[in-house]
């Protein structure tokens, strides 16, 4: 059986391009684009095996090919495909970047067993790294807190989102990040759900929550706007496929849901 293979060009995937529509290129492609610099298993998706490589920056896409940022591939494949590639694109830059231990410098090798550089020299082993990053929808009655960033596309709000650090659990890195960017206290924080988010290698933890106290400061240098929106007049939102958008989606049916009740 072929293997799905996911070619990346830096952090951009080679995909097959036929009457505006998006796959994966056939395996036999792959002698034309040279040796690869790396090559990991990823693991089977429906029974088939799929693999992740990277070659050099300077090989041409073949024809009837291009090489696409992941982002403009949101809502043009199948949900599971784009995720698949966005483990794929993580684990070619876990490999890239640890090629040598942290510890003593010596050359590392895959593990047979898991998924670990392991340093033959010190035994040091490092696994793929993930950062957890906490988000937050701010509910204030029919309002919702959203805020924008200058590297949004124009227009945009999202909700509050930020790194966890060291020694934080997840609530209290919410709270933190919250009090820095708007200056709010916050109440009955509640998880929504999580999404893998490969720019590079996030964990995105979703959580909504009411407002308690403090009047909207955005922080300098952080936060271009925040404002409380009503739900029914709400600014241009993240694409679909993020889990900000399916955050702020389930809020606003949930909160007008509640609202059709009450009254």
């Amino acid at each position: 059986m072929t293997a799905s293979c996911f070619v990346f060009r830096g952090t951009s995937l080679l995909v097959a391009t036929q009457g505006g529509q998006y796959a994966l290129p056939d395996e036999a492609l792959l002698p034309a684009l040279g040796p690869p610099l790396r090559r990991c298993p990823l693991g089977t998706l429906d029974a088939r095996p799929c693999v992740s490589l990277e070659v050099r920056l300077e090989t041409p896409a073949p024809t009837g090919h291009e090489f696409v940022g992941l982002r403009s591939l949101f809502g043009k494949v199948d949900a599971p495909l784009l995720t698949l590639a966005g483990r794929a694109l993580q684990i070619i830059d876990w490999d890239r970047t640890h090629q040598f231990c942290s510890q003593c410098g010596h050359a590392t090798i895959l593990s047979n067993d898991e998924r670990a550089k392991i340093c033959p020299a010190c035994h040091h082993a490092a696994y793929p790294r993930i950062a957890p990053v906490v988000m937050g929808l701010v509910v204030r009655e029919q309002e919702l807190l959203l805020a924008r960033s200058a590297h949004f596309a124009p227009g945009v709000y999202s909700a509050l989102a930020g790194f966890c650090e060291a020694g934080e659990d997840l609530e209290t890195a919410l709270r933190r990040e919250i009090r820095e960017e708007v200056a709010l206290e916050v109440r009955d924080i509640r998880y929504f759900q999580s999404q893998s988010w490969p720019f590079p290698h996030s964990l995105m933890v979703a959580f909504t929550c009411h407002y308690l106290a403090g009047e909207v400061v955005p922080q300098p240098g952080e936060i271009e706007d925040a404002r409380w929106f009503p739900m029914h007049a709400l600014p241009a939102l993240p694409h679909p496929v993020s889990i900000a958008r399916q955050l702020i989606d389930a809020t606003v049916t949930r909160l007008r849901t509640k609202s059709h009740v009450t009254h």
